[in-house]
Formats: structure tokens, sequence, C-alpha cells
């Protein structure tokens, strides 16, 4: 009997059972055009399950969407699709990392990946983590500012681009 139960035990803990962890949150997206200083406002519902599947579908715009599912990323904006084999596209498959690691709290790979330097702060109950570019690139974020809360969930990122392009998402859960 102790067998089974040390089994049972071993089997919940497993990496596999801790990446079965799933998330669910509205968001909201914020988008800034660094020539026009245009801002652009979405929202909508987000699911995460551990370790690579997001899907975020945006009731503002209606219809547009963005899927992480394993290696595929699928995403609808401005009424155009695409699929892309993150395997075979060496900049989707960056984004698509760093999505998920800063989603899934793995900051320290995000900043291995983007080559940024790590600062953390932690305020009451928010941390703050803020992953600076070590050198300037034509692609890629110059800048990601986390926000986590005390349960280590994701609930602010900002996005901003070598160009300019401020992306920030808010997550309520």
């Amino acid at each position: 009997m102790k067998k089974y139960l040390v089994l049972a035990l071993v089997l919940l803990l497993s990496p596999s059972m801790v990446q079965a962890q799933q998330l669910k949150s509205q968001f909201t997206r914020i988008i800034t055009l660094p020539v026009s200083n245009k801002v652009v406002h979405s929202k909508g519902n987000v699911t995460f399950t551990a370790p690579d599947n997001l899907e975020m579908l945006y009731s503002e715009p209606a219809g547009e969407y963005l899927i992480i599912d394993g290696k595929m990323l699928k995403t609808k904006a401005a009424g155009r699709e695409m699929k892309i084999d993150t395997d075979k596209n060496g900049v989707f498959r960056k984004l698509r990392n760093t999505l998920l690691n800063c989603i899934n709290g793995n900051y320290e790979q995000a900043a291995k990946d983007n080559d940024a330097e790590i600062k953390v702060e932690q305020d009451g109950s928010v941390k703050t983590v803020t992953l600076t570019a070590r050198k300037a690139a034509v692609s890629g974020y110059s800048k990601i500012i986390l926000d986590y809360n005390k349960k280590n969930l994701p609930v602010r990122m900002v996005l901003e681009e070598f160009g300019g392009l401020l992306t920030e998402f808010q997550f309520k859960y």
C-alpha cells in the first residue's frame, strides 16, 4: 500500500503534472506607435497552459487572435492570418519563447534569449522585473518590464521594441 501512495505522490509532483498549470485571465493591450504617437487599445481573454500553449482571443477587435500551440504560432490581425512554424523562423521563435517565458515567470531565460540584463525590485506585493538589452539590434526588444503579483502571476507586461513600438499588456484574474 505504501508503494502505491509513494508512486501516486511522485506522479502528482512530477514535472509533467506541474507543467499542467493553467492560467485564465482577461487582458487589455495598449500599443503606442512611435512615429505618430497613435495609441491603439484592444482587449480579450487569455489562457496559458504550461509549458507552451497560449491563446489570446480578442473581443476588441473581434476575431483577432494570437495562439501558440507548441512550436506553431498562429495570428490574425487586421484581417491578415499567419501560421508560422517557429522551428523554421528564428524571429518568431524568439517572440514565442519570450512571451511564454515571461508569462511563465521564467524571466531569467527570457533575459538570456534576448541578451538582456535583469533588474528585480519588490514593492509591496508586486515584483517588477526589468530586462534591458545589452546592445542595440535591428529587431527585438530593447526593454521588457514585467510585474508579477504575490502569487507570481503576471499582471503587466511591457514590450519595447528597438524601433520604438511599445506594447503593454495588463492581466486581470
